[in-house]
């Protein structure tokens, strides 16, 4: 028994490489698939995605702007923050 630590102890990482191959003509094949099973209502259990192009790119967007949101309430919770403790001090004169 030790004492309570503050921060986990850092574990050893095993790096795993699993190269990726992109064939054009099997993603096009698997679109073409899925599209005709879903007019033929014949869906399977498994929930299939086919990266499309501009995949990446809308994502990255969406993240994006989530990020400009966020940023923006932390400035506006500072100003805030910030205007609190300038009127409090002045009134009471803590500072």
């Amino acid at each position: 028994m030790g004492l309570p630590r503050f921060f986990p102890e850092s574990k050893i990482h095993r790096f795993e490489y699993r190269p990726l191959f992109y064939n054009e003509d099997k993603e096009d094949f698997e679109r073409r698939r899925a599209e005709i099973r879903k007019e033929l209502g014949k869906e399977d259990a498994q929930d299939v995605r086919i990266l499309q192009h501009g995949t990446f790119k809308r994502m990255y967007e969406r993240r994006h702007e989530e990020l400009k949101g966020s940023n923006r309430r932390i400035m506006i919770l500072a100003i805030c923050i910030g205007l609190v403790v300038y009127f409090t001090n002045r009134y009471f004169g803590f500072i």
